[in-house]
């Protein structure tokens, strides 16, 4: 690991002391799309800290019959978080949206090299907290907010977790993550394209107006933001 500060916000917000603790350990690995990270009820062997992948999070139900999306983590977050909770396995499917660069860190040697616990956790959960907090929005949003209000928040929220305006993700296919009429999510992409608010190519979608993308979107985006930023506050 570089001796900056670490692109990813969880590992930068842990002290010197237990990043250096770490660094022997982490390494940097390229994370591809469709590439699972974590499968329910599996031991967690790893865990992920993005700086330009985007991974989604999907709940799994006890008989592995049906999912959920529930949530996106970039450079905000971490995937497998359980082992540092002193828990080995997790219910949650973790998925490669976008490919990108990331730290991993072997589960194992949170047990057999162990950093100063009060430090890590007290990062890990605020982090939680974070988690949590969009998670239950993302619930809120589907009962109340419309087709074209939940993709332009989506990409509000994948847009804030890599550091690119560029996604290589098709939007017109995000009915089932956002729990959407895949037709209402196909013209709402439509009119986002023609109006240039984003650029859609195969399989690609560029950020051409953040602002107008705001205006789009519901509340949610903003009303998380706020309530996120004094978890983890900007670098001075």
């Amino acid at each position: 690991m570089p001796a900056e500060r670490p692109a990813n916000r969880v590992l930068a917000s842990l002290s010197r002391a237990d990043l250096q603790h770490w660094q022997p350990h982490l390494e940097r690995v390229e994370l591809h799309a469709d590439r699972t990270l974590q499968t329910p009820g599996a031991p967690v062997e790893f865990l992920h800290f993005p700086m330009g992948a985007l991974v989604g999070l999907m709940r799994v139900d006890n008989h592995g019959a049906w999912e959920a999306p529930v949530a996106l983590v970039g450079h905000d977050g971490v995937v497998g978080i359980a082992p540092l909770l002193g828990v080995g396995v997790d219910r949650t499917r973790a998925v490669v949206l976008q490919a990108g660069g990331a730290w991993r860190l072997p589960a194992s040697v949170l047990q057999s090299d162990p950093p100063e616990q009060s430090g890590v956790l007290h990062v890990a959960f605020r982090y939680l907290q974070a988690l949590n907090g969009q998670i239950a929005q993302n619930a809120l949003c589907r009962l109340h907010h419309t087709a074209t209000q939940r993709l332009c928040r989506w990409l509000l929220d994948a847009f804030d977790r890599v550091p690119s305006v560029a996604l290589d993700i098709d939007v017109a296919a995000l009915g089932d993550w956002l729990d959407a009429d895949a037709d209402a999510i196909r013209q709402a992409a439509g009119e986002l394209t023609t109006d240039g608010v984003i650029q859609r190519q195969p399989g690609r979608t560029v950020l051409r107006d953040r602002a107008v993308l705001a205006q789009r979107a519901c509340s949610c985006h903003a009303l998380l933001k706020r309530q996120l930023e004094p978890l983890f506050p900007p670098a001075a």
